[in-house]
């Protein structure tokens, strides 16, 4: 008798460590243009590269992604793929839109011996905050110079935020942060991060 085909196997969508306090909705003072605040669902790597082969590593993201890994205090972006610096030698990798484990897998095969690489997609939480008063937001728990002449898009930051470890970039002229922390510590900084924009009106987007 023929083996019957192996049952297709369905992989549950990762849950979110907000999913008990990140309820869509307006929030906070009214206003024609509110912050926005939205949980991004993304795939994350970290690459370590191993002694002497920084240049290796670069080639290989360069050649699999169509990325340059980023200088200090940095972050670029390319089709989709964004890769901030964390110190030297190592950078987090980010994307939408892979399945459970595949981006880890495709740089693993990428870099071969030249990288440590650790799946971070469920160690930490992504958040972006958009609108004209996001910096004053940031501003209330972040030590960092935000000021355009200091930080401006393009820039990257390992620091804390509200006492809370946080991989901060700023994507664009708006001003948008986007906010990489640990899942561990995610309801407390977005307890901290609504708290700070209610004077000025927010709206949680849903998870995306």
């Amino acid at each position: 008798m023929p083996a019957s085909a192996p049952e297709a196997v369905s992989v549950p969508e990762p849950v979110s460590a907000l999913r008990q306090v990140a309820k869509p909705g307006r929030f906070g003072a009214a206003g024609a243009t509110p912050l926005v605040i939205m949980e991004r669902r993304l795939s994350l790597v970290q690459i370590l590269a191993r002694k002497g082969r920084e240049a290796d590593v670069q080639a290989a993201i360069r050649n699999t992604f169509g990325l340059d890994l980023p200088a200090p205090l940095r972050a670029a972006s390319s089709g989709g793929t964004t890769a901030i610096w964390v110190q030297p030698g190592m950078w987090m990798l980010s994307a939408p839109g892979h399945a459970e484990g595949a981006m880890a897998r495709l740089v693993k095969e990428a870099t071969g011996d030249a990288a440590s690489i650790v799946d971070q997609s469920h160690g930490k939480t992504v958040l972006t905050l958009s609108g004209a008063r996001a910096r004053d937001v940031m501003a209330k728990g972040c030590r960092l110079d935000l000021h355009p002449r200091a930080f401006a898009p393009g820039h990257s930051a390992v620091t804390q935020v509200a006492h809370v470890g946080c991989m901060l970039r700023q994507i664009d002229e708006v001003p948008s942060y986007e906010m990489l922390v640990p899942s561990s510590f995610a309801e407390t900084f977005f307890g901290w991060l609504t708290h700070s924009a209610a004077e000025y009106g927010y709206e949680v987007k849903p998870r995306a």
